[in-house]
């Protein structure tokens, strides 16, 4: 009887599952992808695995990667025409983009929404919302754990070039770190260096053999170079320092990235997707934080830690959840506003 029941219960999820990628075929559903950014690093295909997870349900999905400035606008008002319901865009260029042939958009396709991915501009324009997944939740966290794995309390911080954007995810470790060390009675410290480069790997191997050689004791490194990043993990492979990754799970590279701050991206999508096949108005800000129900790591990376770690990652993530532990606190006041200039 207990086996026929769960047969029966597994059979309404498979048969609820089906009936909902027929419902969004059968309506014609459709998002794509507008992206400057080449699907092949690590976030951009975490953001991608968002419309992956709405093509099992029926929908069908088009990433459209635009290089050149000049060619936004072209493949913008192509997938429109095409009658993509939802143009999502990575990047603020190709955001810029929308924003200023709006005006013949929203005349000749006022059903289409616009979603902003992972930007800090605001917009009022109808059928647009901006979508931010702020760090310093993920880096929060994620300092705390390497200050609790660092032996020597020494933790490098490897970063891509000296931004506003960057400085979230920079003050965020901080934070961490800070925090740890009153709870735990540390005395952990962030060393920080800079790849100068978003995408040179050489670049980013280099800079990191340079930080750790000039360290002795450094014995966690902390990457959140975006693509150069790829250079600090190898570079980290090879000196044997545990690192922390960025974005997405980067456990899946080497081992050696024992836990990762992840921006979620991917449920950014797939929720603000199931918002509007609900009808429900996405409004013109969004943010995904963990109360939300963004993510700030992979579940699978506790088993990394000692139990006792664990346990205690796990319950500052549902404090912050319930806003017992703020992370803005004290000298990090100032961060709680995320209304900067991105043009610096």
């Amino acid at each position: 009887m207990k086996k026929m029941f769960i047969v029966v219960i597994l059979l309404a999820a498979f048969v609820m599952c089906l009936s909902g990628a027929v419902f969004a075929a059968e309506n014609g559903y459709k998002a794509c992808l507008v992206t400057s950014t080449p699907r092949g690093n690590e976030f951009t295909d975490l953001i991608w695995s968002g419309f992956l997870k709405l093509e099992k349900e029926g929908w069908e999905v088009k990433c459209i990667e635009t290089f050149e400035t000049a060619e936004h606008a072209e493949q913008i008002r192509s997938m429109c025409a095409e009658g993509y319901n939802l143009v999502y865009t990575q990047g603020d260029d190709v955001m810029t983009t929308v924003k200023d042939i709006y005006d013949e958009l929203h005349d000749a396709y006022p059903g289409t929404v616009f979603i902003f991915l992972d930007t800090y501009a605001k917009t009022e324009l109808a059928n647009t919302s901006a979508v931010t997944i702020d760090p310093f939740e993920a880096c929060f966290i994620a300092g705390y754990v390497a200050a609790g794995k660092s032996k020597s309390g020494e933790i490098g911080l490897m970063m891509p070039l000296d931004t506003p954007i960057m400085r979230r995810f920079e003050f965020g470790y901080y934070a961490g770190i800070d925090y740890a060390n009153v709870q735990n009675g540390t005395q952990a410290k962030m060393i920080k260096a800079y790849t100068n480069d978003w995408a040179d790997t050489t670049k980013g191997y280099e800079s990191t053999i340079a930080l750790i050689s000039s360290h002795p004791n450094m014995d966690v490194v902390v990457q959140c170079a975006y693509i150069s990043g790829y250079g600090a993990i190898s570079a980290c492979v090879d000196k044997k320092i545990p690192c922390i990754g960025v974005d997405d799970w980067q456990g899946d590279i080497d081992p050696i990235v024992f836990w990762s701050a992840i921006k979620s991206m991917d449920i950014a999508v797939y929720e603000t997707a199931k918002m509007w096949i609900n009808g429900n108005k996405l409004p013109f800000a969004l943010e995904f934080d963990l109360e939300a129900g963004g993510l700030a790591y992979a579940d699978v990376d506790l088993k990394n830690l000692a139990p006792e770690q664990a346990r205690k990652v796990v319950q500052l993530k549902n404090d912050i959840m319930t806003r017992k532990v703020d992370v803005f606190a004290g000298k990090y006041e100032e961060w709680r506003e995320t209304n900067f200039d991105q043009s610096e």
